[in-house]
């Protein structure tokens, strides 16, 4: 399983991969192989929904820089580290059916954000940063799913 991962994973590198589906795979942490070297400069969209991954690591926004959707939904995710808030790019962030507590404020810096799913966790509240981006659309379509 993980010389397919790490084949797979290569192959988007080399091929400069928009998309990359990682879903259903079993994986209980993040693959270093995305973040090898540069990382994948080219990934727009990455799927990884059930897996059973427990964090994040912190330079993903350093070695995925142009992610602009990121699936991560049914896993067991407990903290999102601060570094997602530089994900400049993202317009959709799907964390739903995690084991969140708390989603860090710096969610709230991700101007670019239309679409971000939290539903199905442990949060008891979040942060007013996290929800303010919502709260004045500006004609702008925003869908906050808790």
């Amino acid at each position: 399983m993980a010389s397919e991962l790490c084949k797979t994973i290569s192959v988007a590198r080399l091929e400069k991969h928009k998309n990359l589906f990682l879903n259903y795979r079993n994986l209980h942490h993040f693959p270093l192989e995305l973040l090898k070297d540069e990382g994948l400069q080219y990934l727009e969209r990455l799927y990884m929904k059930r897996n059973s991954l427990t964090t994040l690591p912190e330079n993903l926004a350093q070695k995925l820089p142009n992610l602009v959707e990121l699936y991560l939904h049914s896993n067991n995710i407990v903290v999102v580290p601060e570094a997602i808030g530089s994900l400049v790019k993202l317009q959709c962030l799907d964390l739903s059916d995690n084991a969140l507590e708390i989603v860090c404020p710096e969610i709230g810096r991700l101007r670019a954000l239309r679409h971000l799913r939290l539903a199905n966790n442990q949060l008891q509240f979040l942060p007013p940063a996290t929800i303010k981006p919502f709260d004045c659309l500006g004609g702008a379509s925003r869908d906050l799913a808790l």
